[in-house]
Parts: structure tokens; C-alpha cells; sequence
């Protein structure tokens, strides 16, 4: 009987050796792709963050004067109506080049090995959707794709100062694009143009809260519900939190 349990562990250890050569690379290609998703993820969520903390903090503000900045200057929370209404522009476009900075990196091949990764693709996809964008989805991603520059370490998100500098030149790349944002704006008095801008807020606060859960980089941001009115709120319960945002806990602070 020895020799017959030689043979049946040297038939055995010789199929498990093949099994191991047989699927090593796919494993460690797996693990790799972690790997390389879980840098692309935590070095991209900080900006994203905070992307998104001033780009809600901002419409926050802009809900609470009902949009005068862009609609009623004179009703303006703001000393600079003019200065606040290109720092408005820069915070949508500095959002969406976070955004587009993280698609560059990991082409979201690596995001999909974790459950945040995954995550993070649905708000992007969300926030790219017809449903809820804010201009088409090509004209958001040119914005973004303007703002990101080469730098020493790689790339960097176009700071504010040369932002304007570049918005100010009507004849640069920066200007033609990101003005369509302004031109949106500039319709808020436009009710359904205003809803859409709101819901997308509420959006922003959601990625917010759903990444940074125990607020460790964010502080928790109020919403404004008493300026949504009832078809968004019903677009915010029924349709974005019940088929998109479906793994989003604490719905109701939403509308």
C-alpha cells in the first residue's frame, strides 16, 4: 500500500505543480490590477474631495441667493459679481478635470478590481449621463481634459489664477469651452435649467458622502432641500437613488 500512496501523491503533486504554472499569471495579473487600482483610487480621491466639496459648497451658495450671481447681479451674495461668476466656472471645470484625471491614469481597467473603484465609475458614468449632466458629455470631458497640464511630478489640475488669466483671452482654447458653462448659468432664471444644476448637487454632496463616509477629509455638508422643488425631488428619490445610486445609504437626507 506504501508505494501505492507514493504514486497517488506523485500523480497529485504533479497535477496540483501544473495547476499552480497554469493559473499563477492569471492571479498574479489579478493582483497587480488590485494593486494598481487601489494606488489609482487613493491617490486620486483626496483631489476629488475636495473638487467636490468646493464645487457643492459654491452651488450651495448659489441656491441660497437663487442663482442671482448669474441671473441678478444686484441680488448677488457676492463683493465681485464678475470675479465670482469665473470662480464658479473654474469649480465645474476643475471638478470635471479631477474627474478626467483619474480616467487618464488607470483607464478604469484597475478601478474595477475594488468595490469603491467600482463605485466611483458609477457616479462618473452618472454624472456623464443624459439624465444628469450638466452640458454634453464630450463638452465636459474637453473641459476637464483643458485643465489638466504637464508638470515635474506628471500632471496637475490648472490652478484658478491661470485659469481666469486664460478664460480673460477670448481667443484661447480655455475660453471657447468653458464659456458654455457660463452660458448655462446664465439661464438658471430658466426654472428646469436651474432643478437640473440642483440635482446635479445633490449628486456632488452624495459622491461626498458615499467615499468619504466617516468625513475624515470632508466635513459634512448641509443640502438644500426647501430649493428643490417636488418633480427633483421626486428625480432624486425615484430615479437616481432607486435605479443608479442603488448601494447609497441615509436616501432620505438627499430630498
Amino acid at each position: 500500500m506504501d508505494w501505492l500512496k507514493s504514486v497517488v501523491g506523485l500523480i497529485t503533486g504533479g497535477v496540483l505543480w501544473e495547476a499552480i504554472k497554469f493559473f499563477y499569471p492569471s492571479i498574479n495579473q489579478r493582483l497587480k490590477n488590485y494593486q494598481d487600482g487601489k494606488k489609482a483610487f487613493y491617490s486620486g480621491l483626496n483631489p476629488i474631495l475636495k473638487a467636490s466639496d468646493e464645487l457643492y459648497g459654491k452651488i450651495y451658495s448659489l441656491a441660497k441667493e437663487d442663482f442671482a450671481t448669474f441671473v441678478n447681479p444686484a441680488h448677488s451674495y457676492s463683493e465681485d459679481n464678475d470675479h465670482n461668476k469665473k470662480y464658479v466656472i473654474y469649480l465645474f471645470a476643475q471638478f470635471w478635470a479631477q474627474l478626467e484625471f483619474i480616467r487618464l491614469k488607470s483607464q478604469y481597467t484597475s478601478l474595477t478590481e475594488l468595490k469603491k473603484g467600482k463605485q466611483l465609475i458609477n457616479y462618473i458614468e452618472i454624472i456623464e449621463s443624459r439624465h444628469f449632466r450638466i452640458l454634453d458629455r464630450s463638452l465636459q470631458r474637453v473641459i476637464g481634459e483643458l485643465l489638466i497640464e504637464n508638470a515635474p511630478t506628471g500632471f496637475r489640475v490648472m490652478s484658478l489664477n491661470q485659469f481666469i488669466k486664460q478664460f480673460d483671452d477670448h481667443d484661447s482654447e480655455v475660453y471657447k469651452w468653458a464659456s458654455k458653462i457660463e452660458d448655462k448659468l446664465n439661464n438658471t432664471s430658466d426654472k428646469k435649467i436651474r432643478q437640473r444644476i440642483l440635482v446635479f448637487g445633490v449628486i456632488v454632496a452624495s459622491l461626498i458622502d458615499h467615499l468619504d463616509p466617516k468625513h475624515q477629509i470632508i466635513h459634512p455638508n448641509n443640502i438644500y432641500k426647501n430649493k428643490l422643488n417636488s418633480t427633483s425631488k421626486n428625480i432624486i428619490r425615484g430615479n437616481l437613488f432607486r435605479h443608479f445610486l442603488k448601494f447609497v445609504k441615509n436616501k432620505e437626507k438627499y430630498y
